[in-house]
C-alpha cells in the first residue's frame, strides 16, 4: 500500500503536460536514497536502476505517468481575461466555472458568456473553446500581463478528499502509479528492477 500523504502531496502538485518540473522533483527527492542509477532524459522522464536480491533472466521495467492534464495561456485580451487552449484530453462542458491557478500561483475561473446573452443555438450547445477566458481579476492586459504571460500552465483546484472510504483528486492518474512506483522502490525487491516515471502521458 502506497503513503497516504505521499500520494496527497504528489496529487496537489502543479505538473501538466511538457511542464512537470515540480513533480519530477518530489519523486526525485523521494526514491534518490533508495536507487543505485537515476537518468533523467533530456525530455524529463525519470529512469532509476534498483538492484534486488538476484539478478532477473528477462529485464523488468515498471511505468507509470508523473503529468497531468491541464490548459496553456495562449493569449491575454485587453480586458485582462486569458485566453488558453487544453493540453491532454478535456471535455469542454464541464470547463465552466472551473477554479484553476495560473503559473502554479494565480487564482482564476473560467468563465463562458452569460445565459441571457446566448443565442437560441447557443443555448443548445457546449460553449467553444475559444469563447471561454479565465478571469484573474485583472482589469486590463496591462495589469494580468503584470502577473502572467501566453505559455503559463494552467492547472485545476481540486481538493484531495478520503472521505468514506474512496480518494477523490485531480491528477490522480497516474500520480497514484508514481506513489507506487515510489512505495516499490523503498521496498526489498527479490529481482533487479528499472523504474520509469514518464512525461507527457
Amino acid at each position: 500500500m502506497a503513503d497516504l500523504q505521499l500520494l496527497e502531496k504528489l496529487c496537489t502538485a502543479q505538473g501538466i503536460s511538457g511542464d512537470e518540473g515540480e513533480v519530477r522533483e518530489m519523486i526525485l527527492q523521494e526514491i534518490t536514497p533508495f536507487a543505485e542509477k537515476i537518468t533523467v532524459t533530456p525530455l524529463g522522464n525519470i529512469i532509476a536502476e534498483k538492484k534486488g536480491a538476484n539478478r532477473a533472466k528477462v529485464r523488468l521495467l515498471l511505468n507509470a505517468h508523473m503529468d497531468e492534464v491541464g490548459l496553456l495561456v495562449t493569449t491575454i485580451d485587453k480586458d485582462g481575461l486569458l485566453h488558453f487552449t487544453t493540453v491532454g484530453g478535456i471535455d469542454r462542458r464541464i470547463l465552466p466555472g472551473k477554479s484553476v491557478l495560473v503559473a502554479g500561483k494565480i487564482p482564476g475561473v473560467i468563465g463562458a458568456k452569460p445565459i441571457h446573452l446566448l443565442t437560441g443555438d447557443e443555448k443548445e450547445k457546449a460553449p467553444t473553446l475559444d469563447s471561454l477566458t479565465i478571469d484573474i481579476g485583472a482589469a486590463s492586459k496591462e495589469e494580468a500581463e503584470e502577473l502572467v504571460s501566453p505559455g503559463d500552465s494552467v492547472t485545476f483546484v481540486s481538493l484531495f478528499d478520503t472521505a468514506h472510504g474512496h480518494i477523490r483528486s485531480r491528477a490522480i492518474d497516474d500520480r497514484a502509479g508514481c506513489a507506487i512506483l515510489i512505495d516499490l522502490m523503498k521496498k526489498d525487491l527479490p529481482y533487479d528492477c528499472t523504474f520509469v516515471f514518464a512525461v507527457q502521458e
